[in-house]
């Protein structure tokens, strides 16, 4: 009994220190996101229009504009559509990439240093502080090496995909799954750019494993494939969990979406329809909180947490 009272307390302490641990979060959001969400929420069942006198006209709507996004406008819910595509290509090989990586930088070699450098430098380079100071500083010319550039990747990447498309179509192989199958050969870019974060997720798990479980493990004959798969993995689960949902939300939130971009400029594009931009956010929102919800809940029926 007396086993179980200090059990309960110390399981008291660890939810305190977490909601602690929150706290700045919390603040953050009551200051500064807790009512925009509620107007974009009030705004998405208003038609929304700006007034030549200043400020804007509200109508109410009703669901009218939740009504429009999905059965009238003609490309929101194809990019959506696209939205979702990506994620199936980009989820999976950014979540295999990033843990053979982080398998790599995890082991001792000259230049390790410099090689996690290299792999984070995207996520440097992906700021929008840096964003800004380079369109900022940037003049004609580079803009003009830069277009060249990814334009000669995409060719590269293009004739790639071509030729392996070429060869699994004439085995026989469905148009569907060679195209998903080609998939990370035309967005490897992407993939390795958006894999930063993830790859230090992945290499903190692997270094928190104690050496001790490897240890008992080859004394008892396990081979490298056995102690894998019993220990690495099952230790790293909790990462797992983490990498997916902030690749989720990443890939769903890049300034590279094409359905990010047309909410955008539905509001802020030659028509200005607030209201319908709203509606389709929080459309997307609830489509992405159902994602993470149903990849949780999945996942973590398979995370091992330490005692």
């Amino acid at each position: 009994m007396a086993m179980f009272k200090k059990k309960s307390a110390l399981t008291r302490r660890r939810d305190y220190f977490g909601f602690v641990f929150l706290i700045p979060w919390i603040v953050g959001f009551l200051l500064f996101f807790a009512y925009p969400f509620a107007h974009s929420v009030w705004m998405s069942f208003h038609n929304i229009q700006p007034n030549p006198a200043g400020g804007y006209i509200s109508d109410p709507v009703g669901f009218g504009n939740y009504v429009e996004a999905i059965r009238r406008d003609e490309e929101f819910l194809p990019l959506v559509t696209q939205s979702l595509l990506d994620l199936l290509i980009n989820v999976p090989v950014c979540m295999v990439f990033s843990f053979f990586v982080a398998v790599l930088l995890r082991q001792k070699f000259h230049g390790n240093a410099v090689a996690k450098a290299i792999f984070f430098l995207p996520v440097i380079l992906g700021t929008g502080v840096f964003l800004s100071t380079q369109a900022a500083t940037a003049d004609t010319s580079n803009v003009a090496v830069e277009g060249a550039m990814q334009e000669g990747i995409g060719a590269m990447q293009g004739l790639q995909s071509m030729n392996l498309v070429k060869i699994l179509q004439d085995i026989g192989i469905p148009e569907t799954v060679t195209s998903y199958i080609t998939g990370p050969v035309d967005q490897i870019y992407n993939v390795i750019s958006l894999s930063g974060v993830q790859i230090f997720i992945f290499l903190a798990g692997l270094n928190s494993i104690s050496p001790s479980l490897y240890e008992a493990a080859y004394i008892e004959g396990a081979s490298g494939w056995v102690a894998f798969w019993k220990i690495t993995f099952p230790m790293v689960s909790p990462s797992i969990i983490v990498n997916v949902v902030y690749t989720l939300i990443d890939n769903f939130t890049m300034s590279t979406n094409e359905t990010m971009d047309y909410i955008y400029d539905t509001a802020f594009g030659m028509n200005f329809q607030f209201g319908l931009s709203s509606a389709m956010a929080w459309i997307y929102c609830v489509l992405l909180a159902v994602l993470v919800g149903l990849s949780m809940w999945l996942i973590s029926k398979r995370v091992v947490y330490q005692a």
